[in-house]
């Protein structure tokens, strides 16, 4: 009967948790708002037909871009021409437009909107907007102490408080990707389909990572912030091992690795710098820190005996 109590209370802290997490508050009002900000310029650019090679100038910044090249190519093309035949210039235009259009749609896509944007900045931003609020925000409202008193083991309450934040962190960071992903037009709905998977490992990753922050920390995510910034979003795109240090890292790795399934000759610009690891090495990685951080966490909420809590 004692063990059922304990069952029924675990899960009722769950349910708790997950309506708890559902009032908005600051952080998640700004994720909101640069989902909103970014589904803008990215709703811009597609509509611009800026979402591919097509706009770029050779030399840079001065040079014909690739539109007016084909054109050049067309009038040339046509001159030299016998009289009555024109189909072989124009199929060969035909061509070079689609690759340069519609087949580099793909490589600018994942290079501005999936690495640059998301990868190493939207996803941990979005990921401390509920991660650091599982216990974070139980103990800055000082509530902490009513939560500690239920007849739950305090590893429990630790991994039940997961569990609820948990969809929302999934809801935010695969519902946001996947609105950006709607708003890049059909690369972006290719995008979509390839790197989904990443996106899900990463934030059990994050939401771990955070969540273990809040156990530790009682301004976590202020610190939470700072990791972001600073050691994903800068040296995660330093050269060297450091990024390997970052779970944006291994996203990227995974990213890389999935989308040579499909065919997609997508790799990094300098892979000597860069030193990428294998997908299945990168997965290995963000489920080792999910656990690794689980466990930690858990072990260092039953040992603390947060004394700040009223």
């Amino acid at each position: 009967m004692n063990q059922l109590s304990t069952t029924r209370a675990f899960f009722f802290l769950i349910w708790l948790s997950f309506q708890r997490q559902a009032r908005a508050h600051l952080m998640v009002w700004i994720s909101l708002g640069l989902l909103g900000l970014s589904l803008l310029i990215v709703g811009i650019n597609t509509s611009a037909g800026r979402m591919s090679m097509a706009h770029w100038r050779m030399p840079r910044g001065k040079g014909l871009n690739q539109k007016e090249r084909l054109q050049v190519f067309n009038a040339a093309a046509s001159r030299v021409q016998p009289p009555g035949i024109n189909v072989g210039p124009q199929i060969v235009l035909d061509g070079l437009d689609a690759a340069i259009v519609h087949g580099s749609g793909i490589f600018v896509f994942t290079d501005w909107v999936v690495f640059r944007l998301f990868a190493t900045f939207l996803l941990p931003l979005w990921s401390i907007a509920f991660a650091t609020e599982g216990l974070g925000r139980e103990r800055e409202a000082n509530n902490l102490l009513w939560v500690l008193t239920r007849p739950i083991p305090r590893s429990a309450i630790f991994i039940a408080k997961y569990l609820a934040l948990l969809p929302w962190c999934l809801l935010m960071n695969l519902g946001g990707f996947g609105l950006l992903c709607l708003a890049g037009g059909y690369h972006g709905r290719l995008a979509w389909t390839i790197y989904w998977p990443a996106v899900f490992w990463a934030t059990l990753a994050f939401s771990a990572l955070f969540h273990l922050m809040g156990a530790c920390l009682r301004r976590s995510a202020i610190i939470a912030l700072l990791y972001a910034f600073f050691l994903e979003t800068v040296m995660g795109n330093m050269p060297g091992h450091f990024k390997r240090l970052s779970i944006s890292f291994y996203t990227r790795c995974m990213m890389y690795d999935r989308v040579q399934e499909f065919g997609i000759g997508i790799s990094p610009d300098q892979p000597n710098i860069f030193m990428s690891v294998s997908g299945t090495t990168a997965c290995l990685v963000l489920a080792g820190v999910t656990v690794v951080g689980l466990i930690v966490g858990a072990m260092v909420f039953s040992r603390n005996e947060y004394l700040d809590v009223n």
